[in-house]
């Protein structure tokens, strides 16, 4: 597979099926206790088969240097019933804007990536690219034979296990309770999310101990860190923490079957414990939202009409600055690293700063 055919593929297996899904509606009284909502919502064995999901992603700065990026992702999915993690059927567009001296480096970007059951699509301003459908099929064939064999009535835990050991990872690292992410529970009644009735349940995230869980999670991958010894990286976990000074989240679970239906999570940062302040940036915020409906309805999914090559796309993207001089797209080996180590930082560097953000911040300069 060319350089360009694996790009694609790499995105293509990066692409998620939700399950994480959130919504709007009024509130109505609801007894039940919210740790069991958020237990049972993050332990579902339930399956999410299909769907349409609306995502967003925004973070803002005030400030001298501030801006905003809004992230936009939305369209149909269905998963593969013969492959359940795999990559199934999608029709997703995605738009990047951005405004502010803080977004002056990220391109406006409207684009889009369709799945069907033969062949893999990429849209770019306007143009179809087409991966082809002997590419797509050894992408699959590659995918599955790296997917677990059995994923049916897992929860959380099990999933965890079976996806970090297909990476090389450790097992162990999933040994956490998601649940404790979530303090300060409130159940504020139930909501339609979707067109189907859901708990809706808010609090506060810990952020510190989300984010130990996943680096450890990562941590056992190998590459996962770029060559980083995950001792150096550590210390900068209560940096990240002390720098939320804010953290809220709302989940919602369906009450029929107590699957999670919805997540939106917003985070308020202290500039000045990021060293921020002083580069003209005095507040930060980001936010996530995710909404999901017509579950589990049959969903359409259509080839567009007269594909480009998917060589083609990245001249296109060397055009926009995504590839230096325009070239060819950098061949992805798995490792999470190239020959300079995570992008262009050099994990010598990052060794050699022994744990000190201004340091660091320089190595990422």
């Amino acid at each position: 597979m060319n350089r360009s055919k694996t790009l694609i593929a790499a995105l293509a297996l990066a692409i998620p099926v939700p399950a994480l899904i959130a919504g709007c509606g009024d509130d109505e009284e609801s007894s039940e206790d919210p740790q069991e909502v958020i237990e049972g919502a993050f332990n579902n064995e339930e399956s999410l088969e299909s769907g349409v999901i609306d995502l967003t992603f925004d973070f803002s700065a005030e400030g001298s240097e501030g801006g905003s990026i809004t992230v936009d992702v939305s369209g149909p999915f269905a998963t593969d019933p013969d492959n359940p993690q795999g990559i199934g059927q999608l029709d997703l567009d995605l738009s990047v804007t951005g405004e502010g001296a803080g977004a002056e480096s990220v391109p406006d970007i409207e684009a889009g990536i369709t799945a069907t059951e033969d062949n893999l699509y990429v849209n770019y301003d306007g143009t179809d690219y087409e991966l082809g459908e002997e590419a797509y099929a050894d992408l699959l064939e590659q995918q599955a034979a790296a997917a677990p064999e059995d994923t049916e009535g897992l929860g959380f835990k099990e999933s965890c296990e079976q996806a970090i050991e297909a990476q090389g990872g450790d097992a162990a690292a999933c040994d956490f309770d998601v649940t404790g992410w979530f303090s300060n529970l409130e159940n504020e009644g139930t909501e339609d999310v979707g067109g189907v009735e859901s708990t809706h349940v808010a609090g506060t995230l810990d952020v510190e101990q989300m984010v130990t869980d996943l680096f450890g999670l990562g941590a056992t991958i190998p590459g996962a860190t770029g060559g980083v010894d995950p001792s150096l990286i550590e210390p900068q976990l209560s940096v990240i923490s002390d720098a939320v000074s804010g953290a809220d989240f709302d989940v919602y679970a369906a009450t029929d079957d107590g699957t999670l239906r919805g997540l939106d999570f917003s985070l308020d940062l202290d500039t000045a414990a990021l060293g921020a302040a002083a580069a003209g940036v005095e507040s930060a915020s980001l936010g996530f939202s995710l909404e999901l409906s017509d579950v589990g309805e049959e969903q359409e999914f259509e080839a567009p009409d007269d594909p480009q090559p998917i060589e083609d796309l990245a001249g296109d993207l060397g055009g926009l600055g995504l590839i230096p001089g325009g070239g060819a797209v950098p061949e992805i080996d798995g490792s999470g690293a190239g020959a300079g180590g995570v992008g262009n930082v050099d994990p010598d560097c990052i060794a050699e700063a022994a744990g000190d953000p201004d340091a660091i911040q320089k190595c990422l300069e």
